[in-house]
């Protein structure tokens, strides 16, 4: 996919990221979030899927000791 940022000509390529949320008043980071990112310019674009699929997961056990996500490609 060609990035969007004006006056790049990059491919945006899928990498995992650290992806900040804010949540309860709280500052999250989440690492190894699957991303689309340009190698040229640094743009990241996280698919809305990824992101609900994260919100959900806060709801239901963002309070719990030891819960975890992982995102499967």
């Amino acid at each position: 996919m060609r990035c969007h940022t004006p006056g790049c000509t990059g491919e945006h390529q899928l990498q995992a990221i650290s992806h900040s949320v804010l949540y309860r008043q709280r500052t999250l980071v989440v690492h190894g979030v699957p991303a689309a990112v340009c190698p040229d310019c640094g743009a990241a674009t996280v698919a809305e899927e990824t992101l609900l699929e994260l919100n959900q997961f806060l709801a239901s056990r963002g309070r719990s000791r030891g819960a975890s996500l992982v995102f499967r490609a």
